[in-house]
């Protein structure tokens, strides 16, 4: 059993490096070129492997697409996570969460731009994304903050005001776009004008995406 043990540490080593040299090359090549436009053989090819290899840690495309949007959403939920729960206001986690969403995305934009892809070509990211947001959305219904129920085709206006967000930041729109996208998802929620600009203001400088933690 000692003999046999460095040898398995090594060998799960290799696994895991060569796996994460196919997500880093999915990453790239998906965030560049689109979901749909990316095939199997290219992501091998950018990760100088043979073909064949890819189908040795993933059974087909839609793993790796959704292994590589899981890994980045929940990376970007970690940056904001400690500061989001720091607020007791739902109606402020829905705005700080909007903001930081689309300004971590904007300052990591191999992210932003596979996101972007995803939204539009991979069904289940919604469902990555929209995780916190959920809660979020229903902390404010128990608070009485908002007045809409929390149902799909608000989670849907969600997702595309965080999509037009992120499209915008990326294309050198200023960070007030994650001011306005904050305040419209308020609006949606039932909030008044006034009411889901002072949430908006009240938290947009809490968790500055550059600054050090």
């Amino acid at each position: 059993m000692e003999e046999r043990s460095p040898r398995v540490s090594s060998n799960n080593a290799k696994r895991a490096r060569t796996r994460a040299r196919l997500t880093d090359a999915a990453l790239r090549l998906m965030s560049e070129r689109g979901i749909s436009a990316t095939s199997v053989s290219e992501i091998a090819a950018e990760a100088e492997l043979a073909n064949g290899t890819f189908y040795l840690y993933f059974q087909d495309k839609a793993e790796i697409v959704a292994v590589v949007c899981q890994a980045v959403t929940r990376a970007m939920h970690d940056d904001m996570t400690g500061k989001r729960l720091s607020l007791e206001d739902g109606a402020a986690r829905v705005a700080f969460g909007t903001q930081q969403f689309i300004e971590i995305a904007a300052a990591e934009p191999v992210w932003g731009r596979l996101l972007v892809s995803a939204f539009t070509e991979f069904g289940s990211i919604k469902e990555d994304v929209s995780h916190y947001m959920r809660m979020d959305v229903a902390l404010g219904i128990e608070q009485s903050r908002f007045a809409e129920p929390l149902d799909e085709f608000v989670i849907d206006a969600h997702l595309a005001i965080l999509r037009a967000g992120v499209i915008a930041r990326l294309a050198g729109a200023g960070p007030d776009v994650s001011a306005r996208a904050a305040e419209y998802q308020l609006r949606i929620l039932g909030m008044s004008v006034a009411e889901a600009r002072r949430v908006r203001d009240a938290v947009e400088g809490v968790g500055d995406v550059s600054e050090p933690d």
